[in-house]
């Protein structure tokens, strides 16, 4: 049997957004891979504000994360349950050497109050395109937006393990 891909977990915050988003979407997602027979990795909850990166020094303590497990994760599932910061994903990711999914969870037509808001829609776009200006190579699939509880969230993790399975054996082949 083929081992599945171990990820890292990041989770993109912009600070003006609900907290509770971060905590639930580091419960939802982590969860979601147990259940489908994933491994994960992520940063103590405390490590950053909410757990998750929301400007470049917390995008330089995710990465340090990162080159601390280097060797212990396939992949890095960038999430983001609201807008995200796009200085401090670069700042996190930029040198990550795995493939990158970039998730971004879909707002609630009832849940458009400040407090609630997520516009990960907008974010994701603002990720993606400072990712190319910083030349970051990045994953993105159908649907823009997409809940980790749903079927289609789950078959975009099973064929993200797929990328991450045919990049890393390459890389491992040319190095």
């Amino acid at each position: 049997m083929v081992k599945k891909t171990t990820f890292a977990l990041f989770f993109g915050n912009r600070g003006f957004f609900p907290a509770k988003l971060m905590s639930e979407a580091r419960k939802e997602i982590s969860g979601v891979l147990e259940s489908m027979g994933y491994d994960y990795i992520m940063p103590n909850e405390r490590a950053t504000r909410f757990g998750a990166v929301e400007n470049p020094a917390e995008g330089q303590i995710y990465a340090n994360f990162l080159e601390k497990n280097k060797g212990k994760f396939g992949g890095v599932i960038l999430s983001l349950p609201n807008f995200g910061d796009e200085s401090g994903a670069v700042a996190a990711l930029k040198n990550a050497g795995v493939p990158i999914l970039i998730q971004a969870y879909p707002d609630e037509l009832n849940k458009m109050a400040p407090s609630e808001r997520r516009d990960s829609f907008c974010g994701k776009f603002s990720i993606m395109d400072v990712f190319v200006q910083y030349a970051v190579p990045f994953t993105i699939l159908p649907p823009h937006t997409v809940s980790p509880s749903s079927k289609t969230f789950k078959s975009q993790i099973d064929y993200f393990d797929r990328v991450c399975r045919v990049v890393n054996g390459v890389n491992l082949k040319n190095a």
